[in-house]
């Protein structure tokens, strides 16, 4: 399937973005490091634009984008702090909560709902998430919840997920109204304007500090950018649900990432827990 390949990417790229992003937030504040990526994202958007052009669009159009912006912008810096304070392997696979706050989000939202081969991929989904720290279960059945919640990373990632479960659908009824990159380009340019007077007003020296790191900041807005363009290619496609239970498969490559790259411990503990959600986005591809 079309989408499903498109995902399998658009999750790769997201954990390359983290990595860069991790790296890029050593020695620069949160709020510089997110604005800086956000506003390389969206001049690579830009490009991709000039390319497709942009189709006409009405009033709910810009509404939706000014919605997008002022909410994404506070996201995201929820995440980048989130990203910054924990393991990457510890801290990105919260993330897979988000489809199953959508059981509740998507149907009030958009009226659009799994059939029961998709309920149960996205319920494997997150029993992955819960076998991530099993080392902990003789401490009881919720302990490895509580591992991860015993850390502020995973708790501030655990919020990002259900505000996600929220976002998602409103770039489904952005991309009713207009097309993908269009709806991308806009929705990400203005949470870089959203941020922009935070950063003016709050950071010191935000462009010495982003000359500190130009090179991961440049690369992680470009995955950023390629991510989010195949993640609105593939919501036209099937149910905003799916689409973000795959994309959650950047779980497992971020536990790769973080143990490759940051040398972070517990791979063989956590490789079960996102085996857990592979399948259940699998499970999903092929039956839901």
């Amino acid at each position: 399937m079309t989408w499903v390949l498109l995902m399998i990417a658009a999750a790769f790229l997201q954990a390359a973005k983290d990595a860069f992003l991790k790296r890029a937030m050593a020695g620069v504040d949160v709020l510089v490091a997110t604005w800086s990526y956000c506003l390389v994202t969206s001049v690579f958007l830009g490009v991709l634009l000039a390319y497709t052009g942009f189709p006409p669009v009405g009033a709910r159009f810009w509404w939706l984008v000014a919605l997008s912006g002022s909410f994404g912008g506070m996201n995201l810096l929820i995440y980048s702090a989130a990203v910054k304070a924990s393991d990457l392997s510890l801290t990105l696979p919260m993330l897979a909560l988000s489809p199953l706050f959508m059981l509740v989000t998507t149907p009030l939202m958009i009226g659009e709902f799994p059939d029961t081969a998709g309920l149960f991929g996205i319920l494997l989904i997150v029993a992955g998430s819960y076998s991530l720290n099993l080392r902990r279960r003789t401490d009881g059945l919720f302990a490895p919840f509580r591992a991860l919640l015993d850390h502020k990373g995973p708790r501030l990632m655990l919020l990002v997920a259900f505000l996600w479960s929220l976002f998602a659908n409103i770039d489904r009824m952005g991309l009713d109204v207009s097309a993908p990159i269009p709806w991308i380009f806009c929705a990400f340019a203005a949470t870089t304007v959203f941020l922009t007077p935070l950063v003016l007003w709050r950071a010191a020296a935000p462009l010495g500090q982003v000359r500190r790191h130009p090179r991961e900041i440049f690369a992680a807005g470009l995955c950023e950018s390629v991510s989010l363009s195949l993640q609105m290619v593939a919501l036209t496609m099937t149910l905003v649900p799916y689409v973000i239970a795959v994309k959650r498969l950047s779980a497992v490559f971020g536990v790769l990432i973080g143990t490759l790259i940051f040398k972070e411990s517990g791979l063989a503990e956590r490789l079960f827990g996102t085996a857990l959600m592979v399948a259940g986005v699998f499970f999903i591809a092929l039956l839901g």
